[in-house]
């Protein structure tokens, strides 16, 4: 790593297990800028900072935060980032070292998605980011994961990873779903053809969740998003836009279709439009992202036509975030 603190993030990945020749050579990575007196924060599982601490030399400023607040949806995810990044941001001509690793609590799809908007979101940031990436936490997916790494730290150091691919390609991927849902075999909650009222959107939405599984902000929060996710749809796509919603104790399902060529901007709606000023506009996908819990597209038909956006939360999740 380069001690230019000039130069933005540095994602790398490392291929291994917690284990002595793993954490030993990422100590031996991380040792000459602890000892330049760069801060380092250690925000992965117990096991790996343990094994981590044991091998840094003693004094170097080292912080260990709870793994979970790296965790969650993705845009949660990415504003943990943020905020560990500016309660640990060093003094100026210094960089700030993380490790974090694969054993994510939120879920395979969500941290993966998280990876690779980092490149994008933290573009910027002076933070020196290392991933150990597990085969028993990664699976099938080790090669995936690998690929949201730029750089990858191996036995002759770190060198450019020739497998990276662009967050927007891995967004694609990640976030189109070919296949419906599971729920959608069952009758809709609520179904509503060719929406062109969004006060009557608004109003049938209001009512159906005012005795629902949600919590009320979490109410509130969703009819937003369906609401700018239909509003998108009308502008942007083909008429008719059908919404239909399915409500049960385990899932909110919404589904809104048109027949349109689809949204293909992967990278909108994780972070502000313009930054933390709310009232410029341009702010719709980035709350709609951060009111759901998945948020994927795909064809409306057999024969790859017309787009169709699902939205979906698990309500004893957010109660259980509520009594939390």
């Amino acid at each position: 790593m380069s001690g230019d603190p000039s130069v933005g993030y540095r994602h790398v990945g490392c291929l291994g297990t917690v284990d002595a020749p793993t954490t030993t050579a990422l100590a031996d990575h991380l040792r000459p800028r602890l000892e330049a007196g760069d801060p380092l924060v250690l925000a992965c599982s117990a096991a790996l900072r343990d094994a981590l601490q044991a091998r840094l030399p003693s004094g170097a400023s080292v912080a260990v935060v709870d793994e979970d607040v790296l965790g969650g949806r993705t845009s949660d995810a990415l504003a943990g980032y943020t905020a560990l990044i500016d309660e640990h941001a060093p003094a100026a001509g210094s960089r700030l070292l993380l490790v974090t690793d694969s054993s994510h609590g939120s879920g395979r799809p969500a941290w993966l998605q998280t990876e690779a908007l980092l490149n994008h979101v933290l573009a910027d940031r002076a933070l020196d980011h290392v991933c150990l990436l597990d085969h028993a936490d990664l699976g099938d997916d080790v090669d995936r994961a690998s690929s949201c790494h730029p750089r990858l730290l191996g036995a002759d150091g770190v060198v450019a990873n020739a497998g990276y691919r662009e967050p927007a390609d891995l967004l694609r991927e990640l976030g189109r779903v070919d296949l419906a849902d599971p729920l959608e075999d069952a009758p809709p909650t609520l179904a509503l053809q060719d929406v062109s009222d969004m006060r009557v959107l608004r109003r049938a939405l209001q009512g159906l969740f005012a005795d629902g599984p949600l919590p009320a902000d979490d109410a509130e929060d969703l009819v937003l998003a369906i609401d700018e996710v239909v509003a998108n749809a009308a502008e942007h796509g083909v008429p008719p836009v059908d919404v239909r919603l399915w409500v049960t104790p385990e899932q909110v399902l919404c589904v809104v279709s048109d027949h349109g060529p689809g949204f293909d901007e992967p990278l909108t709606g994780y972070g502000p439009a313009h930054g933390g000023d709310l009232s410029v506009g341009g702010m719709g996908l980035w709350l709609a992202r951060r009111a759901v819990d998945s948020m994927t597209t795909g064809p409306l038909d057999a024969d790859g036509e017309g787009c169709v956006v699902r939205l979906s939360i698990d309500p004893r999740l957010r109660s259980a975030d509520r009594v939390s």
